[in-house]
């Protein structure tokens, strides 16, 4: 599925793009240099490689929470690398005890998340252990990337978003042939209007209005309403997978944002 969702995004990425700029989209796309995918666009590709790899071995429901939740340390680490990257200056006691606190509510997730036994909790942190690792480099990633794409902003890499998602999606399927897998899109009925929407609106729409609004927004007044995003999205998920909301989700996904905001006011 994440070959696809990433494929037919970028596809409504050109589409949606060349309805914009017409015949300046290619010329755009020939302007950018190499050294700006090198530089901005493999996290980007990174990234949804981790995070796709994350979802898609992970051992049960519960899990995917986990990883969901693991994911959203990025609005801290996104605050911690401006700090090298853009060259921001922090208040290092704060920032660290964010960091510590935002860390600690992916531990409780882990551990509490998924309503185990001490020797079912062991065998879940055996089996799922590469897939939580996975979801941190997804987080660790998403983070640089952020900065990055801030740093080494120039008005024509708006026409890299297309090629980005299909370069994941590329990279994506070699993961899955190199596994022996073929990827095979198999839906019916509502499923059409569901991967429509997963395609369209939390994909390609999300990754261009996030990328635009790093670049020319207030970088950190738009991480800051993504506070929320751990919470809603650990609930949403939950819902829809049909997993119980434990106390425990609900605690690590509430200690990842005080640790992002923690993280936001200790940088000046």
């Amino acid at each position: 599925m994440a070959f696809f969702t990433l494929f037919f995004g970028s596809l409504f990425l050109f589409i949606l793009l060349w309805f914009l700029f017409r015949k300046r989209l290619f010329t755009q796309i020939k302007a950018l240099p190499l050294s700006y995918y090198l530089k901005v666009g493999s996290f980007l590709i990174i990234y949804e490689s981790l995070l796709y790899m994350a979802v898609g071995y992970a051992a049960s429901r519960e899990s995917v929470i986990v990883v969901g939740i693991i994911n959203y340390l990025w609005p801290g680490l996104t605050f911690l690398f401006s700090v090298p990257i853009l060259g921001k200056k922090a208040k290092y006691s704060m920032l660290t005890f964010g960091i510590i606190v935002a860390f600690a509510g992916t531990v409780i997730a882990v551990i509490l998340g998924n309503n185990l036994s001490t020797g079912q909790l062991t065998e879940s942190l055996a089996r799922n252990f590469p897939v939580y690792l996975l979801a941190l480099g997804g987080a660790v990633t998403w983070g640089i990337y952020s900065n990055m794409t801030r740093k080494y902003h120039i008005e024509e890499d708006i026409a890299a978003m297309p090629v980005l998602f299909l370069l994941s999606s590329v990279v994506i399927l070699f993961i899955l042939i190199t596994k022996g897998q073929v990827p095979r899109l198999l839906l019916s009925g509502t499923d059409y209007l569901e991967f429509g929407y997963v395609v369209i609106f939390p994909s390609a729409l999300a990754y261009l209005f996030w990328d635009r609004a790093m670049k020319k927004g207030d970088k950190d007044l738009i991480s800051a309403f993504s506070y929320g995003i751990p919470l809603v999205s650990t609930l949403i998920s939950c819902y829809y997978l049909g997993v119980v909301i434990g106390a425990g989700m609900i605690i690590a996904a509430v200690l990842v944002i005080a640790g992002a905001v923690l993280c936001r006011y200790s940088i000046h």
